[in-house]
């Protein structure tokens, strides 16, 4: 009965939510910060496939063994807003780490905003990636290093995008929580602030 009064498994839940937010966070923003700078590194350093031109013929021509510049640039421009997406992700959690200490539920919209936008946004860069690899003939996808690399990626921004949904699911009941509890325990601050020349009761 007393947690159901005090919230404790509500509080401790979202408590944990924001710190797996965080991880799963850093782990696609060095994955995807990493294609973002090094992806040209990768392109004209490492030795590209040597040109077939007996599987070219055989194939009449059809066969792709290098991606095309526009399925390149889409890469990078992907990477580039998820990189700007994760900026804003991250100012979010700061924000809902506040809900913690003025029990305020306005502190949480911006981190369920931005795990709304975080399922189209893993699922944008996961499409980006594999529009990437389908570009190349089949025998020739991941033959090189960057594509070997975008496959672990493209798995990480799809299990960023389950991620996302469990956390709503958490963060949901966190601001019905705060919605619910609002105006009925007065923070620790505002009780401060009472001592100095108000009283309990004007809350």
């Amino acid at each position: 009965m007393s947690d159901k009064v005090c919230g404790c498994h509500v509080v401790t839940a979202a408590g944990v939510v924001t710190s797996l937010q965080l991880i799963v966070l850093l782990l696609t923003l060095s994955s995807t910060g990493l294609v973002l700078d090094r992806y040209h590194f990768w392109q004209t350093t490492y030795p590209r496939t040597a040109f077939n031109a007996t599987a070219q013929a055989a194939a009449n021509g059809t066969l792709k063994f290098n991606a095309t510049i526009w399925s390149e640039t889409w890469v990078e421009l992907g990477m580039a807003w998820y990189v700007g997406f994760g900026s804003y992700w991250l100012f979010s959690i700061l924000i809902l780490v506040l809900s913690f200490k003025y029990y305020r539920p306005v502190f949480v919209i911006p981190n369920f905003t931005a795990l709304v936008v975080g399922i189209f946004m893993n699922l944008l860069a996961f499409a980006v990636l594999l529009a990437r690899i389908l570009v190349v003939s089949k025998d020739y996808r991941t033959d090189e290093y960057e594509e070997v690399m975008i496959i672990y990626i493209m798995g990480l921004c799809l299990f960023a995008c389950l991620c996302c949904i469990f956390f709503m699911v958490f963060i949901s009941k966190y601001h019905k929580f705060l919605k619910n509890r609002y105006g009925h325990q007065v923070p620790k601050f505002v009780q401060s602030q009472a001592r100095t020349g108000y009283h309990d009761d004007a809350y």
